[in-house]
């Protein structure tokens, strides 16, 4: 599974990339999955914004 360049990207700048990569592959997979069913190009920025919160906060996305 490889992550969306924009997530890592995100995920950097927010000085949160140690929550997503500490957390379970299998969640990661459906983050990433859901991340890429969206069709136009701000439901995924908003889609990775949501996931980058979540990690700044601690939480997982989806439980």
């Amino acid at each position: 599974m490889r992550e969306p360049k924009e997530l890592l990207e995100a995920l950097q700048i927010a000085r949160a990339s140690s929550y997503w990569f500490d957390s379970a592959s299998t969640y990661k997979e459906n983050v990433v999955h859901w991340i890429r069913k969206a069709r136009r190009k701000a439901t995924r920025a908003k889609r990775i914004d949501a996931v980058v919160d979540h990690c700044v906060r601690g939480e997982m996305l989806f439980e």
